[in-house]
């Protein structure tokens, strides 16, 4: 996501907050401690008139990553309920484990989807809503999509299209663990 805590919107982190079942009364002295803040900048040594931001979580705050949670928890929902009966139930370890369609950590998010173009089209809707609810938008400059071996060429094509993610690369690892698509062996993780 594209600078994950300045760009949260005050009001939705309040109606996430209300739908979450939080009291009013809380959710206004949140809302107070978000946005009863004021900024100066010192240019050249002097100090310039104090502004006051419109939207954004201060980092450093120590509420700021609850709250961040709390808007990730939007996307969640999204991502679990969007579209119904037809929503992508991701990926599964074996057959007798949990479907999971994301994984959040932070600012990065990992989406699991068929390769598919209603299924992308599906997603990229999800992240436009998304985006207009929260301020929080996908940074494509960052973003890479990886497909399964066996996903023909056309259609990795129309799916970075449709999705306008167009590199197709993937780190050999992540958050320090490996990445690798098929069997992994014991020894993938002999480094730990």
């Amino acid at each position: 996501m594209m600078k994950a805590y300045d760009r949260v919107e005050w009001h939705y982190l309040a109606v996430i907050m209300s739908k979450m079942g939080f009291s009013a009364s809380f959710v206004r002295l949140i809302m107070k401690c978000v946005s009863l803040v004021r900024f100066s900048v010192r240019v050249n040594g002097e100090l310039l008139p104090y502004f006051t931001p419109s939207r954004g979580l201060r980092q450093g705050c120590l509420v700021s990553p609850y709250l961040f949670l709390l808007c990730a928890e939007g996307f969640t929902t999204l991502l679990n309920s969007y579209g119904g009966a037809h929503v992508d139930r991701g990926i599964r370890v074996s057959i007798h484990s949990p479907w999971i369609n994301h994984l959040l950590f932070a600012d990065d998010s990992l989406i699991f989807m068929q390769a598919r173009e209603e299924s992308a089209a599906r997603r990229n809707d999800i992240l436009r809503v998304y985006g207009l609810c929260s301020g929080r938008c996908v940074n494509r400059d960052k973003s890479s999509i990886l497909f399964s071996p066996n996903t023909p060429k056309p259609v990795r094509a129309s799916l970075k299209e449709v999705l306008g993610i167009f590199v197709e690369a993937f780190n050999e690892r992540y958050l320090g663990l490996p990445t690798a698509i098929g069997k992994i062996t014991s020894g993938s993780f002999n480094f730990i």
